[in-house]
């Protein structure tokens, strides 16, 4: 499943940066495994991952990282980048917007 936090050498999105560029919308992402996520506006997140299945969880903003909380698994937090003007990374994983 895509954790997406982790260290990146860009600089960090604000939390407004990405509500405006990931909720609401989908992204294909590559790192140690891939996938299709989607981050929907009631706080909803689902994955489609090539290693972890589907799944869901529940996403949310602690300052300017993004965090994400899927079923039996600890809180996880992070900054995002923007690595170009559709593509971003955690540090781990690089994805586009769909």
């Amino acid at each position: 499943m895509l954790l997406l936090t982790g260290t990146a050498a860009a600089a960090e999105m604000t939390a407004q940066e990405i509500m405006d560029t990931h909720i609401g919308k989908c992204m294909t992402y590559a790192g140690p495994t891939t996938g299709t996520q989607c981050y929907q506006t009631d706080g909803v997140t689902t994955y489609q991952d090539a290693t972890y299945g589907t799944g869901s969880g529940q996403w949310s903003f602690q300052e300017n990282e993004l965090c994400v909380k899927y079923t039996g698994e600890p809180i996880d937090c992070g900054p995002i980048t923007r690595v170009s003007e559709n593509t971003y990374s955690d540090g781990t994983y690089t994805w586009t917007i769909n």
